[in-house]
């Protein structure tokens, strides 16, 4: 061991696979996702029957000895460790069979696992396992039509669930954003009569997936409220580094998670409706609770025809050598111009649609005085250069008159003999 080394050879020696399973988790929101998953395959005693919000999860240290035992396990009887994970593969595929289980997610079933052996440099050849996992199929879930989202915004019970509703359809974002926004993430956009135009949002600020979309001047105009509603609150304006959202109990600046955002949007749809009956046949709701939003921004934007690969940038999604080749500027904003396109389609209060059917009628009368201003201008023009004609054809005539007279004057020419 070098002299500088933090551990000696004894401490390194007596970490446990639990210890090298965390250390390898980089956030304690993954970390808590993973717990679950976890206690899925490792705990025999796991609460399946009940609801997944029910569910009790087992403490760190009742967690730490089931990791610890079955890592020890596969270290000395591979075959053991490799038959625990096929019989709870079977499980996943007899969950999917009987409509309890989603096959386009079952994947995400065997990622704790994943990790839990990388962390600890067990090799395991998951070739098979993979195979004997269901294959995925195409989405059956809908994303919230436009009707639904409007009764959601009449059922939010203040501006909170207000701005999460309204976030998460005009920018498309997945749930776990909100654990990263910060004032910061927000610029907003006005036109010359001062009047707000629109937005850009940094999302997974710092994260090697950090990207940006863009927003709808409603939520532009939500977010003031909302600061107005944070001053009289925290007695100041939030600062830059504050996150975008601050719980409501707490005296300080304390962010809601993505955890209690989810909550908040139960309630909100619970309210309208829209969650009280599953498919006929499978466990699941006709819209995913916060997917949908992210399905209505992408059919949103497909039907105003934005550019397909300014969509999919909006979206956080990779778009293959368009991402390599491309060197877009974020600072000017360029695919503010596609997002445009879109924003009568995402914007949700009748309010706010109306002001954009008022903007948009007085931008068509200003390009119309514009045009009209341009053909009058075009018709002096005209005028002037006939003018000018006119002024040249009198005076051609002056010359020619001129020139008739004085052949006219002049004496004819005698013949010689």
């Amino acid at each position: 061991m070098d002299q500088g080394s933090v551990y000696n050879q004894e401490e390194l020696d007596n970490i446990t696979p639990y210890e090298n399973y965390v250390s390898a988790i980089r956030d304690s929101e993954t970390k808590r996702h993973y717990q679950g998953q976890l206690e899925m395959f490792l705990n025999p005693n796991y609460e399946w029957n009940l609801p997944i919000q029910r569910r009790r999860l087992l403490s760190e240290k009742e967690l730490a000895i089931l990791v610890n035992g079955f890592v020890n396990l596969l270290k000395k009887d591979p075959n053991a460790g490799r038959n625990r994970i096929r019989r709870y593969v079977m499980k996943i595929k007899k969950d999917v069979e009987e409509g309890r289980l989603n096959p386009n997610t079952s994947h995400n079933r065997l990622k704790s696992i994943k990790m839990m052996l990388r962390a600890n440099e067990i090799d395991f050849s998951w070739y098979l396992i993979d195979k004997m996992m269901p294959k995925e199929k195409k989405s059956e879930d809908r994303a919230y039509t436009q009707k639904e989202i409007h009764s959601m915004m009449t059922h939010c019970v203040d501006i909170v669930d207000k701005l999460i509703v309204t976030m998460f359809s005009s920018t498309g974002v997945r749930l776990e954003a909100w654990d990263y926004f910060t004032w910061s993430d927000i610029i907003q956009f006005r036109n010359k009569k001062g009047n707000y135009k629109g937005g850009a949002v940094r999302v997974y600020h710092g994260d090697a997936e950090e990207y940006w979309t863009h927003t709808t001047p409603e939520l532009c105009r939500l977010l003031d409220e909302y600061r107005e509603y944070w001053v009289g609150k925290y007695g100041s304006q939030p600062l830059p580094s504050d996150p975008l959202l601050a719980q409501e109990r707490v005296l300080f600046p304390v962010r809601l998670k993505s955890r209690g955002v989810m909550k908040r949007v139960t309630k909100i749809v619970t309210k309208t409706g829209l969650r009280t009956k599953k498919v006929p046949g499978k466990n699941r709701y006709e819209v995913k609770l916060d997917h949908g939003f992210r399905k209505f921004f992408n059919t949103m934007l497909r039907r105003a025809k934005v550019y397909w690969a300014d969509k999919e940038d909006m979206m956080g999604h990779k778009v293959g050598l368009e991402d390599s080749y491309e060197r877009y500027e974020e600072s000017d904003f360029e695919r503010f111009d596609e997002y445009q396109k879109a924003i009568p389609f995402l914007t949700i209060s009748d309010e706010e649609r109306d002001k954009i059917e008022l903007e948009k009628k007085e931008k068509e009368l200003e390009s119309e005085r514009e045009e009209k201003q341009k053909l009058e201008e075009k018709i002096a023009e005209i005028n002037q250069l006939k003018e000018k004609v006119g002024n040249l054809e009198e005076l051609k005539q002056e010359l020619r008159d001129e020139f008739m007279g004085e052949i006219k004057n002049l004496k004819p020419i005698s013949k010689k003999h």
